[in-house]
């Protein structure tokens, strides 16, 4: 997605560690200052649940 938003193909709004972890010379981030807090979430087809899929999981609830 930051490679259509670097070629101005796209606008994606993104939570503020996207700034932080992807910062980028040729996109600019803008706050929302009214936009709701985002919630994380884990999801993976439940046909590919491996031991190493639920390892993360587990950690990410712990």
């Amino acid at each position: 997605m930051l490679a259509l938003v670097a070629a101005g193909d796209a606008v994606c709004p993104v939570p503020d560690e996207g700034r932080r972890y992807n910062a980028q010379t040729d996109v600019v981030y803008l706050p929302l200052h009214d936009a709701p807090p985002v919630q994380w979430a884990l999801i993976w087809r439940t046909d590919r649940a491996t031991p190493l899929v639920r390892a993360l999981a587990q950690a990410a609830t712990d």
